[in-house]
């Protein structure tokens, strides 16, 4: 009589369904003996499966990629599906902290009309692409810097302005991204194509509005703000928005600008 538990028993045991060890005997990641009559019993070998399938499967590890896995006997293919799935594990990692920046943002707009204003410190940011005329023609370079290597899309579509010339429009729009996300997905390498942008301490301004760019009224006023909180900004304002939603039929944007200081203020 073959020894093993039952697939009712390992279900319970393990904590999942039927149906899903059914479906991994069917992928081939289990292969339980048969009892005289017919049933599937699951000893020790299987058992070690379920402990390894468990822990990739918790990881977000495709089922896809995972039969490959456990099929392959080569250390440098195991090594490649590995290290595919450790890029993929870093870029959600980018995204929950990038999706929880947005969510504070998008928290703003409906917790203040005035704004939200503090200093900030900010370094290694590094342009990503040539400066460019319009925004429509950054939207292509994004869509098309992320085609090129997905990792790009952790990229912020950044408008300039200088605050020693014209408030009416941005002097440059490029794509920006910042070292610290650089080193979230373990890929300094991004930034030797790049140019560094030297930032530093800023004046951060959190504004909703119902247009996606500032405007010189908007720019002087968030100035005007920081003077008074006594920094005194200077040089090239970066500015990135956000859609949130639309209410009354208007659209509803957040933006933020971070406008370099001469000095940060003494605490």
């Amino acid at each position: 009589m073959k020894e093993g538990l039952f697939i009712g028993e390992i279900a319970e045991l393990v904590g999942v369904s039927k149906d899903t060890l059914r479906i991994y005997e069917e992928q081939g990641l289990l292969h339980p003996d048969r009892d005289e009559n017919g049933f599937r019993r699951y000893g020790e070998d299987e058992l070690n499966k379920l402990i390894t399938i468990r822990f990739y499967r918790e990881s977000a590890f495709p089922m896809k990629e995972l039969k490959e896995l456990m099929r392959r006997d080569g250390c440098t293919d195991k090594l490649e599906l590995l290290e595919r799935q450790i890029r993929t594990e870093r870029m959600e990692e980018l995204r929950h902290r990038r999706n929880r920046e947005r969510l504070e943002l998008a928290k703003t707009y409906f917790s203040t009309e005035q704004g939200v204003f503090s200093c900030c410190t900010e370094t290694e940011w590094y342009q990503m692409s040539p400066s460019r005329d319009s925004y429509l023609e950054l939207l292509k370079d994004w869509f098309s810097a992320a085609k090129r290597d997905p990792d790009l899309s952790a990229c912020y579509l950044n408008m300039e302005y200088d605050l020693n010339d014209s408030l009416d429009h941005p002097a440059a729009y490029y794509l920006l991204l910042k070292g610290q996300d650089a080193a979230c997905l373990k890929r300094q390498d991004l930034v030797k194509e790049g140019k560094k942008i030297e930032v530093g301490s800023c004046f951060r301004a959190v504004l909703p509005a119902e247009k996606p760019l500032p405007d010189r009224k908007d720019l002087e006023a968030v100035c005007e703000c920081a003077q008074k909180k006594g920094v005194h900004p200077a040089g090239i304002v970066h500015a990135h928005f956000q859609y949130i939603d639309e209410a009354d039929g208007r659209p509803c944007f957040i933006t933020e600008l971070l406008l370099p200081l001469k000095q940060m203020p003494s605490k």
